[in-house]
């Protein structure tokens, strides 16, 4: 792994540093799975048509296809060609069609970085399939805003209903909205359940 420096004053040395620096942000960073479609909170009821590129897609959403995907996970994110080492990441989703995320290495003291909580959004796009795309701030050590972090994927929840495996594709910019850099990867996860004492 690269330690990089990412302050207000280092627009140059981030774009000469993107591999090191994507490297070091992911630690902190929010990762789930591909294919993103434009979050919208998913209801409760009856038939609703989404739009997914040209085609409208009409679709029961049923009480029963969101409970496949609503609750807290532990995942395990895996960087493609190996950029670095597999991470775990921790998922809350909620019936409304948001969720949140934290991940192992959010604060980053070597290279002066601290991601916020990842928040999102996300839908149902079949019985046990789901596209979201999820946002984290990166700042650094004094709190001034240096970057974002944007993941978009895919979950398709196995029929017991609690794991889940996909894809996603992370883009790191910084604060002019620039690209600094993007690398894809697969995403594995298992529902927290409760374990009584007794």
């Amino acid at each position: 792994m690269y330690i990089v420096e990412f302050s207000k004053e280092s627009g140059n040395r981030i774009q000469q540093a993107a591999k090191g620096l994507f490297a070091s942000l992911l630690m902190g960073a929010l990762i789930l799975t591909t294919t993103a479609v434009g979050a919208q909170p998913l209801r409760a009821n009856n038939k609703k048509a989404y739009c997914f590129g040209s085609s409208a897609v009409s679709q029961q959403i049923s009480s029963s296809t969101k409970k496949v995907l609503v609750g807290s996970w532990i995942e395990t994110v895996t960087f493609e060609g190996g950029v670095m080492p597999p991470l775990k990441s921790l998922v809350n989703f909620s019936a409304d069609g948001t969720f949140t995320a934290s991940d192992q290495g959010s604060v980053n003291l070597a290279a002066g970085q601290i991601f916020s909580v990842g928040v999102g959004a996300w839908i149902a796009q079949g019985e046990r399939t789901f596209s979201w795309t999820s946002r984290n701030l990166i700042s650094d050590l004094n709190g001034n805003l240096i970057g974002t972090l944007k993941v978009r994927g895919t979950y398709t929840v196995d029929d017991s209903g609690n794991s889940y495996s996909g894809v996603f594709q992370a883009e790191i910019k910084n604060t002019s909205d620039n690209v600094l850099f993007s690398v894809g990867g697969t995403n594995a996860g298992q529902r927290i359940v409760v374990e009584p004492l007794s």
